[in-house]
């Protein structure tokens, strides 16, 4: 019995070591340890310059897409442009005709003091005055035929007061006074050395310088 004691004894001394730990072979292998697991890589920033894809409901309210231009009218246009420049040579005969409007008003009043106001009745104003009253009609009826003959390509509003308005209403006032101042000034040459003469030639005299006014208000209501 000693002698088996011994023989355990020495089998224990002799045995490697952990060979009395080793369990069975169809054990499942142990997780590997946090400090042996392979570290994965930080995932990267997203690109926020990159174009949002279609459909998405992402926007900048400070890259807004610009409106779409309003489709343009060739015939418009043309009309606006024809008008343009035909009120433009409208005004320089408009301006040409008050020049001489004035200058016919004025050589008109010499006639007048020449011939019934003492002034020898020498004649020399007459014709003058008559080559000034055809420039003045002639310039007149141009100027208004221009503003007659400019297409209108906008919307007229009805019954509003602004200086085209007036000034219209100043030119029609100044067209009255033109063609009067014409029958006045043929019915005064028919009735020469006559007492109505003198009648005539002074109220020929009053319209022109109404007409003169007139024409000086449409054209302040323009320009001033």
């Amino acid at each position: 019995m000693h002698a088996a004691l011994l023989r355990l004894l020495l089998l224990a001394l002799t045995a490697p070591p952990g060979a009395a730990d080793e369990g069975p072979s169809d054990a499942a292998p142990a997780p590997p340890s946090a400090a042996a697991a392979p570290r994965q890589a930080p995932a990267a920033a997203p690109d926020l310059s990159a174009p949002l894809p279609p459909g998405s409901l992402d926007f900048d309210l400070l890259d807004a897409a610009p409106a779409a231009a309003p489709a343009r009218d060739p015939a418009f246009e043309k009309r606006v442009e024809r008008r343009r420049a035909m009120l433009k040579l409208h005004q320089g005969l408009g301006l040409a005709t008050w020049a001489s409007l004035a200058a016919t008003s004025a050589v008109g009043q010499a006639q007048f003091d020449d011939r019934f106001r003492g002034g020898g009745d020498t004649g020399k104003w007459r014709t003058p005055h008559r080559v000034l009253v055809v420039t003045s009609t002639t310039l007149f009826a141009s100027a208004g035929l221009l503003a007659l003959l400019a297409p209108e390509p906008y919307a007229k509003r009805a019954g509003r007061l602004d200086t085209a308005t007036l000034h219209k209403v100043s030119m029609g006032v100044a067209t009255a006074g033109m063609v009067a101042q014409v029958i006045l000034g043929l019915a005064a040459r028919g009735k020469a050395g006559t007492l109505r003469e003198r009648d005539l030639a002074a109220t020929h005299q009053v319209v022109g310088y109404a007409t003169l006014g007139a024409m000086t208000v449409g054209a302040a209501v323009l320009f001033f």
